[in-house]
């Protein structure tokens, strides 16, 4: 006869209810119900262990669960039974009924288990409060079901109250760390928007990009990232928080601090502020100059020599993004380029001087 193992594991969902429990709560729920689904699945048919968290109303109102009969009475889904044993076959039963037996008490053995460690995993998950209130003087936490244990989270956890708004608009104010990872930033600023929109107060677009980029109001790569974003979108209904996300990720990793670029950052700060609000086709042709200077002073400063361009002859022509090197206009007062400000090309397209800057400019010579 083999005897069970007993498991000791600590073992416990991530994040865990012992710090800040309404604040990951969603995490932890979200995490507990996608576990549960998969373990058993193909025993239980319907959705593994979650019958044995949820509320009977909580799980007739998941989707499939409550269906009607042909007299149009309500029919609900049963869970997986595993409080009655399996029925002994009858000594004269076929080998059939014997095997059915046989795999049906495997079955409910193997939920039994599988649920034994979720149940272990649930109380490490909880707080040492939580554990204090469910438990029985006698017997602890030996008859707490699971179901016990997620009522109780969800009404002890489940609203926000004022300390957690207060906390959660605390930490959206906060600046990035020196050794804070972008993705990492980026992530706590989405669950907490995600945590205010759960109850009720739903960010909008505007205020979650200048949350994550007043974070980044000391961080030189950071703003350099966000500079590009104001650039990329000029119009503030086009600025979403994820696109902020995507050039952050992208660009901010790639930035090269020096004694030189730390200087630099005031004043690419400043010009973050002034891209926050928009800024006509000039201001923004004054600003990519601005830049330009500040950038050829500092390649003089640090020795760079600026790598020779193979443009065509171009004495006495006028540059346009679209139509070349010609005679007629600039890109600045390009019609076709004014017209599409908005919505295919931007500042730095209209200021263009060559083919070269920004790249796919039009490099045929006219006249």
């Amino acid at each position: 006869m083999n005897s069970a193992t007993v498991s000791t594991s600590n073992e416990a969902f991530e994040p865990n209810l012992k710090k800040d429990p309404r604040l990951v709560y969603r995490k932890v729920r979200a995490r507990m119900l996608y576990e549960a689904s998969a373990l058993c699945n193909d025993i239980t048919q319907n959705r593994g262990l979650v019958f044995f968290l949820l509320s009977e109303a909580q799980w007739r109102g998941l989707p499939g669960n409550t269906t009607q009969d042909a007299a149009g009475n309500n029919v609900f889904t049963v869970g997986y039974d595993v409080l009655n044993p399996i029925p002994i076959p009858a000594n004269n039963a076929s080998a059939i009924a014997v095997k059915v037996y046989d795999i049906n008490t495997t079955n409910q053995r193997d939920v039994l288990k599988a649920l034994a460690h979720f149940t272990r995993k649930t109380v490490n998950t909880l707080a040492s409060d939580d554990i204090s209130l469910l438990s029985d003087p006698d017997l602890g936490m030996m008859n707490v079901t699971l179901r016990d244990m997620f009522a109780h989270m969800e009404n002890k956890y489940g609203v926000l109250n004022q300390s957690d708004f207060n906390l959660i608009f605390e930490r959206l104010e906060t600046v990035k760390s020196p050794t804070q990872d972008y993705s990492v930033l980026a992530e706590l600023h989405r669950d907490l928007h995600s945590l205010l929109a759960g109850a009720g107060q739903i960010s909008t677009e505007y205020n979650k990009t200048k949350y994550l980029a007043d974070a980044l109001k000391h961080d030189p790569a950071g703003l350099y990232a966000i500079e590009i974003f104001y650039r990329s979108f000029p119009a503030i209904p086009d600025r979403l928080f994820e696109d902020l996300v995507e050039i952050i990720n992208l660009h901010a990793p790639t930035f090269i601090t020096t004694n030189s670029t730390l200087g630099y950052s005031n004043a690419m700060a400043t010009t973050a502020s002034a891209l926050a609000a928009p800024i006509d086709a000039a201001g923004h042709a004054q600003i990519i100059a601005k830049h330009q200077k500040e950038l050829a002073a500092l390649n003089k400063k640090n020795g760079v020599v600026p790598r020779p361009r193979s443009s065509p002859k171009t004495t006495g022509h006028k540059y346009c993004y679209i139509h070349g090197y010609q005679k007629s206009h600039i890109g600045a007062d390009c019609n076709v380029l004014k017209a599409n400000a908005q919505k295919q090309y931007t500042a730095q397209h209209l200021a263009a001087t060559d083919h070269l800057n920004p790249a796919g400019g039009n490099s045929t010579v006219r006249g």
